[in-house]
């Protein structure tokens, strides 16, 4: 009881020790001194719990919550060590969805305050972290090889007509010739066989090597045909020519024909990998065939057919393999134009079943499976236990995905590359687990992410930022900070002030320099452009004493098509007033790294919002919502019209000619703007007086806003009515208690449409971001999808048991100041989920008697279902 951990605002971590009076061995509890000691510097606390032998638990609200040791002795001027942390997004204030060059969606978040505030950059994607790389064109198989080594330290690289050998140590590469290897000829696969040997298939002969590859043991040559394709395991190997079939065994200097067939039609694709990894045979060979567009599997040594599945499909099968996830049997297919088709299979008739198909890409995709340590930034190259294994399917295609299985189901997960050719693992002693990839540019050596759902990458700001924009033409974000001296630490140095150019803004408006205080105050707010790729800060601007950025948005005028610039609204703030009487909208041209500021307009409140609308600047403005247009000549902003009459607008969203907008206390209202009378109309207005916070377009006549009592609510209009009084009225859809309070929406998903025979489409997805740091998906359903989908959850919340047995009715109404309503239109997309993780029985069992609207009957089978939430699944 006489030491106490405690912390600032700032982060710094003290013990508190009291002595107390122990002379002559006395109990006292009287307190002769008090002791404080600055142990080190965490992240903001909100918590701390002390765990054991001085291992603390530090809680964050505004930063990432860490486990930390205490030390004895100081390491670096700390007395901590962080031993682990865990990511915290909240609160979310502002995020932008962009999309990077085809390589994936990309979520950025502000997120944070004070010292831990941040930039999140939130991707589904697998990142690809760079060893090494070879300039290396038109290349058309790798494959790694163990050459006197126990590691990978060997690459076999084909070309259209011939066969180059690279060997690695280290981190050198070189180019060598080993006289056991075919380099005149195209290699077709490449592998480390049985007894220390390797087999190399090419287009001219089959070649068994031995004596750390430069003795030719056996070499086999079909005198009719040249070689199309050839798969092996460490003792069996499969070639095609044209449609013969031949099957190999591989012993010590020996490769011996056991058996060949031959098939109606050329063949494509054939594969021989064992299905269990710790095998080194196995009893079946699959082969895609031309012209009959199938899929063959075979018995070995037989070659027995076994079973013949048509792919119902009008393009060739171009790689197929067998893999084994989660202890069950698959084939997968890739066809010529992107999609996969996978099969489960059944090992010991032989038989596909139960198909499925996903499209990754538009070009012809490549298998190959990797059976190596876990693929994540925590391998090590001495891990070689087999029980840390995974195996994985990596697609090679213009949209490369790696291919895993969670809990039982397939999940594809896109890398961040903009084309893989083909691969190899390549686990070498230096390098660790890692992969080699081909593109188009060359060859690379690298590593990648973990394999799970989200990623998130943290840029540490040192102070708030309170929006965000990004800038494509200059590869640019743009985002609005704000620092306070209570901010300050030694770690940390704010980012806007590390930026290349620091300008100081200045105004000619007179209402804003007769109010602007002399004396600089201790908040200091700026706007920072940042590089996309580097993330540095290249340009600050201060603004004024007093002065609060609120709003920014990039916009291209309609009359100055050639330039785009950067609009920042702005308020000047006093502690003494309830709303902003004074602000002013900048704006910016930012070309190649250089800023320069245009004009300013005075504004009579604070510019809570603002967008590019139709070639013009739409921005909240207090009670008001304005239009504004740019004139060239005279490098000013022109007040065009305004929609006046409410209490405070928040937020302002478009879509075609509409204008959305939400109040502090009035709900959301629509808005038509009239480009021929040059001013907005009334469409509609919700008549429930609600504090929202946040609102979105679903589509022309649906809408969503989130209140302050973390509920959705969802609003139609009634566009093809005949009665004005409800044309003008915004009828509420659909009610749900989110548990969460949103404070932006965005359109956008960070998956692209994957699934080819999906009825669902990613392009009604929006995004939302809240104060606790949740991340949610919005998708708007086809008015059948959610009758099953709301039945089904009805059978689900009552066989599946809720967390501390609150009824998932209750926890979903609607519950806001004075008003209560059950939860409907929306279907809670977690507990959807949960289908997937039952027994097939209970999932039978719940589907016998689905009731939809006026309780009429759902007709619907479990592989339906399943198929239908498994592309939602897909989605997130």
């Amino acid at each position: 009881g006489c030491r106490y951990l405690l912390t600032d605002y700032s982060g710094k971590l003290y013990l508190l020790v009291l002595e107390r009076d122990k002379r002559n061995g006395s109990s006292s509890t009287t307190i002769t001194d008090i002791k404080l000691d600055l142990l080190g510097e965490t992240s903001m606390c909100e918590y701390i719990t002390y765990l054991d032998n001085g291992v603390t638990f530090i809680g964050s609200r505004f930063g990432d919550s860490q486990l930390i040791r205490l030390l004895p002795e100081p390491q670096n001027g700390s007395h901590l060590e962080i031993l682990e942390s865990y990511t915290n997004l909240a609160p979310i204030v502002d995020m932008c969805v962009v999309d990077l060059e085809r390589q994936g969606r990309q979520l950025i978040t502000c997120s944070g305050n004070g010292k831990d505030s941040s930039l999140r950059f939130i991707r589904t994607g697998i990142g690809i972290h760079e060893h090494a790389s070879i300039d290396l064109r038109n290349i058309k198989g790798i494959w790694a090889l163990k050459i006197d080594n126990h590691y990978d330290n060997h690459l076999v690289v084909a070309f259209f007509d011939q066969t180059r050998l690279f060997h690695l140590q280290n981190d050198e590469i070189e180019e060598v010739e080993l006289s056991g290897f075919d380099f005149q000829h195209q290699t077709l696969f490449c592998a480390n066989v049985i007894s220390d040997q390797y087999l190399q298939i090419t287009t001219h002969s089959i070649r068994l090597i031995g004596n750390n590859g430069k003795d030719l043991l056996i070499e086999w040559k079909n005198e009719q045909n040249e070689i199309t394709v050839g798969s092996s395991n460490t003792t069996q190997c499969v070639c095609a020519s044209g449609n013969q079939l031949f099957y190999f065994e591989i012993g010590r200097s020996s490769l011996t024909e056991i058996n060949k067939c031959k098939l109606p039609y050329n063949i494509a694709c054939l594969d021989v990998t064992p299905l269990n990894p710790q095998e080194e045979r196995t009893s079946l060979c699959v082969v895609g065939l031309w012209t009959q567009i199938s899929v063959w599997i075979y018995r070995l040594p037989t070659l027995d057919v076994l079973h013949k599945e048509p792919l119902t499909s009008d393009t060739l099968p171009r790689s197929v393999v067998m893999i084994t996830f989660d202890s069950q049997p698959y084939v997968v297919i890739s066809l010529a134009d992107g999609p996969i088709v996978y099969y489960l299979l059944d090992t010991e008739q032989g038989i596909l079943y139960e198909r499925k198909k996903v499209s990754l890409g538009t070009k012809p995709t490549t298998l190959t499976v990797c059976q190596r340590t876990d693929l994540s930034p925590n391998s090590t190259s001495s891990s070689n236990d087999p029980s840390t294994q995974r195996t994985v399917l990596f697609a090679c295609s213009d949209r490369p995905s790696v291919i895993s299985s969670s809990n039982t189901k397939l999940v594809f997960s896109a890398v961040n590359l903009r084309e893989i050719v083909c691969m190899c693992s390549f686990h070498s002693e230096y390098y660790g687990a890692s992969l080699t990839l081909v593109t188009d540019m060359g060859l690379i050596l690298g590593r990648i992410d973990d394999i799970q759902k989200l990623h998130v990458r943290s840029l540490v700001l040192g102070e708030p930022a309170r929006r965000i924009a990004f800038m494509e033409e200059e590869k640019a974000y743009i985002i609005l900070t704000q620092y306070m001296d209570i901010f300050r630490t030694d770690n940390i140095t704010p980012i806007s002030k590390q930026a290349h150019q620091k300008i100081d803004c200045t105004t000619t408006i007179k209402n804003i320099n007769d109010i602007i205080p002399p004396s600089q105050n201790d908040v200091i707010d700026s706007i920072v452009i940042l590089d996309q790729h580097t993330h540095e800060a290249r340009v600050s601007v201060r603004l004024l004493n007093r002065e609060e950025a609120l709003s920014v948005c990039v916009i291209t005028f309609a009359d100055d098509l050639s330039s785009s610039y950067i609009a920042v609204g702005t308020a000047i703030i006093f502690e003494d007033e309830d709303t902003p009487k004074v602000g002013r909208v900048i704006l910016y041209r930012y070309k190649s790294g250089h800023l320069n500021m245009v004009t300013e307009k005075e504004l009579n409140g604070a510019p809570h919002a603002m967008l590019a609308f139709q070639g013009k600047l739409l921005i909240a403005v207090g009670s008001s919502i304005r239009l504004y247009k740019f004139s060239p000549q005279n490098h000013e902003l022109i007040q065009l019209t305004q929609y006046l009459g409410h209490i405070d607008c928040l937020q302002v969203k478009i879509k075609d000619d509409f204008v959305l907008f939400n109040d502090l206390m009035k709900s959301i209202t629509v808005l038509r703007y009239n480009t021929d009378e040059g001013k907005f109309e009334e469409i509609a207005h919700d008549v429930q007086p609600q504090w929202t916070m946040a609102c979105e377009f679903f589509d022309d006549d649906t809408f969503i806003c989130a209140e302050d009592g973390g509920n959705l609510i969802s609003c139609h209009k009634d566009s093809g009515s005949t009665k004005e009084n409800e044309r003008n009225v915004l009828k509420e859809l659909g009610l749900c208690h989110l548990g969460e309070n949103i404070n932006v929406f965005r359109h956008g998903c960070l998956v692209t449409q994957q699934t080819a025979e999906s009825s669902i489409s990613v392009d009604t997805c929006t995004l939302m971001g809240g104060v606790s740091g949740y991340i949610g998906l919005l998708l708007q359903l086809t008015p059948s999808l959610y009758q099953l989908l709301m039945s089904v959850q009805l059978a689900l919340a009552e066989y599946v048991p809720s967390v501390g047995k609150i009824d998932h009715g209750t926890w979903r109404s609607f519950e806001s100041d004075g008003r209560s309503d059950v939860s409907c239109g929306f279907v809670d997309g977690d507990l959807i989920e949960t289908y997937l993780d039952l027994p097939k029985s209970v999932q039978q069992d719940l589907i016998i008697d689905l009731r939809g609207e006026n309780n009429t009957q759902i007709n619907a089978t479990v592989e339906e279902l399943v198929k239908i939430i498994e592309e939602l699944a897909r989605i997130h």
